[in-house]
């Protein structure tokens, strides 16, 4: 498993995703298989990578969220960023993996950085989910540290809560 996900974030990395898409789907079957092999770094990591490669699969995406549903407290702020954000560029809105991410990333916001904490914002916003309590605590954290969003930050963070409706007078 950790190899795959290595290939695929590689590719992914390297800006060919789209042009390697036979690669991509090669490695989404086995990766499907062994979703439940991968750790933490792993499941962001692909999710991540077939996301930055425009390489939807549906098949993969459900093993991902269900093998990352499982190890969630074991996620790090930036892993938990990471697979939102993967989740919700590919558009597979999983509602109970976002519900679960919703509830472990609130509680970790504080080692989230700016550009995780944006990301995550726009993520949750993307995938349509508006999770309140993690809003409220996304707008509380992001306030705290505003000095520190550079512009593309601040804009993805105004985008989210102004997409989900979350008012949120002490950040704005």
């Amino acid at each position: 498993a950790r190899e795959l996900a290595n290939i695929a974030h590689g590719v992914a990395k390297s800006g060919r995703g789209g042009a390697l898409g036979a690669l991509m789907a090669a490695l989404a079957t086995p990766l499907t298989s062994r979703a439940a092999e991968c750790n933490t770094q792993e499941l962001a990591n692909v999710a991540w990578a077939f996301a930055k490669a425009g390489h939807p699969d549906p098949t993969l995406f459900a093993a991902l969220a269900r093998a990352a549903e499982g190890h969630l407290g074991a996620f790090n702020a930036q892993e938990l960023a990471n697979t939102a954000w993967g989740f919700a560029t590919i558009g597979h809105a999983d509602a109970p993996l976002f519900a679960s991410l919703a509830r472990v990333a609130e509680e970790r916001l504080a080692d989230f950085s700016p550009q995780g904490l944006a990301n995550t914002a726009w993520a949750f916003a993307t995938a349509e989910h508006a999770a309140p309590a993690l809003f409220d605590a996304l707008a509380t954290e992001s306030a705290l540290r505003l000095r520190d969003f550079n512009p593309q930050e601040l804009s993805n963070t105004v985008w989210a809560f102004a997409t989900v409706g979350h008012a949120a007078p002490p950040l704005f």
